[in-house]
């Protein structure tokens, strides 16, 4: 089946409803499911009159928009495989990901045009189209407008290529993403079921797989007018203004965004009255993210989704079964709360051999493998939803192994499974600290320090042979008394403390630290503080 089959049925039911709601605040355009299925088809009309066929690939460089949903679709109409590069990575990570799939088109904004004229490697597309204004060599998409909409979807095996996301490449060569349509669609049956996203409801859209979703539910999608790449520096007050505008029932977005949200909203005393339900992932949600988001919108219920890019979601965890004793737990090292594996996901705790392959085994040596509650190492994950594998089989070694005639993925996460079954997590297996005093995890300490309320971010690890903290405070925060502020871990055993002005964090959600970035900010010394504990 073909995934655009699920958008083709939410219009028939819906034709009159808007499906995206996008542009300007306060002047946002709205457009209804009749007309972006009669979008996509003229725009699949237009890719065909340049002879694109089932198979070949399409480089998309749009920001969300409703363009680039209606772009997406167009593609699939025709079997054409959308694929999305870094366009901050350069002519190098092109090539490497050029060679790893053979694209025959170019859809991008003027600035993304622009990029193609100064690479290359881009330049070798031989089909270029343009959003919004003329742009030299490129088709303009408003052309589609003269074009007869095309007629049925091109017909799909279950495992056809839908879209091909490349990694950045920056621990590595990057590696291609496969998703199927039926991978889609297994994603879409379990984001259905445990988001819920319903028919006419206005729904924040800031994360694409979920905004996939809210199409084929027949939900509108509500994209803020603000910069999705840079979450952590929206500017709150538009999507303050467009969440009550639109009356916005959820809101499905990265902590560094809601938090960003929650700020503005508590600062001001305001909340936010239609907001029902609150999904937060993308990267580490500490406990007091999850108290701000309850007192901004006091009527909903907000919760954790933890997930991978190769299986959205993995546990789903609400703030309201967060208990004391959890808290307790976090504060004292023991991570932090993801909560139950959905009911769809297979996971186990094996021991932390990240950076090892993994040999095929049967179901019989797997459960032998499999540690026991309270006992943390490498959470490993199978499912109808989870990325069978990536492009070229390139990263499968490392990440993917054989259970029987099941495909098994390695996270890269540690973590452990409590009485209840409920999953905790201890950071990334490579951040792992390893030395004469034990073994021990990021989020043990980075989790229990979230509740200081100078501390705006931490990071342990081990640097040139000692343990260390980083901390990033708050702009009008005392000078801290670090060791007041460590004498609860002394489990630890920290051996100094750099206070750094900025922690550097992914660039994708603005929420995860980025440890090699990190390194290399150690190394140049140029902290504002180092503090020797007991020297």
């Amino acid at each position: 089946m073909n995934a655009v089959e699920l958008l083709d049925r939410a219009a028939r039911i819906r034709p009159d409803t808007a499906a995206i709601i996008a542009g300007p605040a306060g002047r946002e355009s709205v457009l209804t499911y009749a007309a972006l299925v009669e979008r996509s088809r003229r725009l699949a009309s237009l890719f065909a009159e340049a002879g694109l066929r089932a198979g070949d690939g399409m480089a998309i460089m749009l920001p969300m928009s409703a363009e680039l949903y209606a772009v997406i679709a167009a593609a699939w109409r025709l079997g054409v495989v959308p694929v999305f590069m870094d366009p901050n990575a350069g002519d190098a990570h092109f090539e490497r990901c050029i060679r790893r799939y053979p694209v025959r088109a170019f859809v991008g904004t003027p600035a993304a045009c622009l990029l193609r004229l100064a690479s290359p490697t881009l330049r070798k597309i031989p089909h270029a189209f343009v959003s919004g204004v003329l742009f030299p060599g490129a088709r303009p998409l408003r052309a589609a407008r003269h074009c007869a909409p095309s007629k049925d979807a091109c017909p799909c095996a279950d495992d056809d290529l839908a879209m091909i996301a490349f990694t950045s490449g920056s621990t590595g060569q990057p590696k291609g993403i496969r998703r199927t349509h039926e991978l889609l669609l297994a994603t879409h049956a379990v984001l259905s079921a445990h988001v819920k996203p319903e028919g006419g409801e206005v729904a924040l859209a800031t994360l694409p797989m979920f905004t996939l979703t809210n199409l084929a539910c027949g939900a509108t999608s509500l994209i803020p007018d603000v910069d999705l790449r840079r979450p952590g520096r929206v500017d709150p007050r538009r999507i303050v203004g467009q969440l009550e505008r639109w009356r916005a029932r959820s809101a499905v977005a990265s902590p560094a965004l809601l938090e960003r949200v929650a700020d503005l909203c508590l600062t001001q005393r305001h909340t936010l009255e239609s907001v029902q339900e609150i999904f937060v992932g993308g990267a580490p949600v500490f406990p007091p993210l999850l108290d701000k988001l309850t007192r901004m919108a006091p009527h909903a219920r907000v919760a954790v989704l933890y997930g991978s890019t190769e299986a959205e979601p993995i546990a789903l965890l609400s703030s309201t079964e967060v208990s004391a004793e959890d808290v307790a737990r976090t504060m004292h090292g023991r991570g932090l709360l993801a909560g139950p594996p959905i009911q769809e996901i297979s996971l186990r705790i094996l021991r932390d051999r990240w950076g090892s392959a993994l040999k095929a085994g049967t179901p019989e040596t797997l459960e032998r493998e499999t540690l026991q509650s309270g006992q943390p190492g490498e959470i490993v994950i199978a499912g109808p939803h989870v990325a069978a594998g990536y492009l070229g089989g390139e990263g499968d070694a490392e990440t993917k192994f054989l259970v029987g005639d099941q495909i098994w993925h390695r996270t890269g996460d540690a973590g452990w499974l409590d009485e209840r079954g409920r999953l905790w997590l201890l950071g990334r297996c490579a951040a792992r600290i390893e030395d004469a005093l034990g073994t021990l995890y990021p989020y043990a300490v980075e989790a229990a320090l979230s509740f200081h309320p100078g501390v705006v971010r931490s990071a342990f690890l081990s640097h040139r042979g000692e343990r260390l903290l980083v901390l990033e405070m708050r702009e009008r925060a005392q000078q801290p008394d670090v060791r007041a502020l460590l004498r609860p871990l002394d489990w630890a055993s920290i051996a100094a403390v750099v206070l750094l002005k900025h922690i550097p964090v992914d660039a994708r959600h603005n929420a995860k630290v980025d440890y090699p970035a990190l390194r290399r900010a150690l190394d140049t010394e140029k902290w504002r503080r180092r503090i020797a504990i007991g020297g």
